[in-house]
């Protein structure tokens, strides 16, 4: 298969999740804004990692240290994440989340499948079963390209 022509439909279908992202959140913010969109995605990645270093919660996010280190304070003081000393080395701190930042970002994923399942519900059982057939199979595809 031609290159370019998957590299021009994967580029038509980014500018489509943007816009479902775009929208996601857009409805998201009316219900009630308690986290920004950052720190929605830093919650979630340090949730999923459970303890994680800022040098690779940045790699994961695409975001910069200096960036990350001021969207950390903020989740520190908010007490929605903790700071670890490495007992190893102890320059080395780890980011982790607080009983508090699990239930907020628990709440914030429950509102994030509720705006996507109505959604989803305007589509046919046809192209709800295609979509979660494409979704699931595109997903370690896409993960190999990085």
């Amino acid at each position: 298969m031609d290159n370019r022509k998957i590299s021009a439909i994967m580029m038509e279908n980014m500018t489509y999740f943007t816009h479902l992202i775009k929208v996601v959140n857009d409805e998201r913010n009316t219900i009630e804004k308690v986290l920004t969109e950052r720190q929605f995605y830093a919650l979630v990645s340090i949730r999923k990692h459970k303890k994680i270093e800022l040098k690779n919660l940045s790699k994961d996010l695409y975001v910069s240290t200096s960036s990350l280190c001021i969207l950390l304070n903020k989740l520190v003081d908010q007490g929605y994440v903790y700071r670890e000393e490495d007992s190893k080395d102890r320059r080395n701190t780890f980011y982790c989340i607080t009983e508090k930042g699990n239930e907020i970002v628990q709440e914030e994923i429950e509102k994030f499948l509720g705006i996507v399942s109505n959604k989803v519900d305007k589509l046919t059982e046809e192209q709800k079963e295609n979509l979660f057939k494409c979704m699931t199979e595109a997903k370690p595809i896409i993960k190999a390209l990085f």
